[in-house]
């Protein structure tokens, strides 16, 4: 990786110093390729183009910025990751702890037409009772007692049981 200097000479101690680095992640870089003069070793020091170590971390961060990943460990991490999201899914649905978002869907769509149910059977429900009546208070009482009539039967409705009817008007559902 021998190249030509364009930049100051500097050995792994002034290079760690002159980019606020420690020496680890000097040898780091120069496993990823960073490029240097003169290659270290016993009684030789390493000597580093600053110029090209400079030019070097820029390509890199544009590579990085542009999504090119060609760090093998980056790429990895990255494998790792999505292998265990994928993991802690796959655990989640069978722990029934996610719901499949069309089954979602589905419940919702029942959920929402009782409660549009509900509440047009307000008035019918409520008519009879405040016929004639002028006093507000009694108004707001009657309304209040139906509309938490019709809330709490809301709660009380039991979308579990749907999953599988629901599932079988679909196409590929259940058989």
């Amino acid at each position: 990786m021998a190249r030509k200097a364009e930049g100051r000479l500097v050995n792994r101690a002034d290079l760690a110093e002159i980019l606020g680095i420690s020496l680890p992640t000097v040898d780091a870089w120069v496993k990823d390729k960073m490029p240097f003069v003169r290659r270290g070793g016993r009684g030789v020091e390493w000597q580093f183009d600053t110029a090209s170590v400079i030019q070097w971390r820029e390509d890199r961060a544009k590579d990085a910025a542009e999504g090119k990943l060609d760090d093998i460990e980056a790429i990895e991490q990255e494998t790792a990751r999505v292998k265990l999201e994928r993991e802690r899914l796959k655990y989640a649905a069978e722990a029934a702890l996610v719901v499949p978002l069309d089954q979602l869907e589905r419940r919702l769509s029942v959920v929402f037409a009782e409660v549009k149910a509900a509440m047009r059977n307000l008035p019918g429900r409520t008519v009879s009772q405040l016929l004639g009546e002028t006093d507000e208070r009694v108004f707001k009482r009657t309304l209040s007692e139906e509309i938490d009539r019709a809330l709490t039967a809301l709660s009380e409705f039991d979308t579990t049981t749907l999953d599988e009817s629901l599932d079988e008007d679909r196409p590929g559902g259940a058989e």
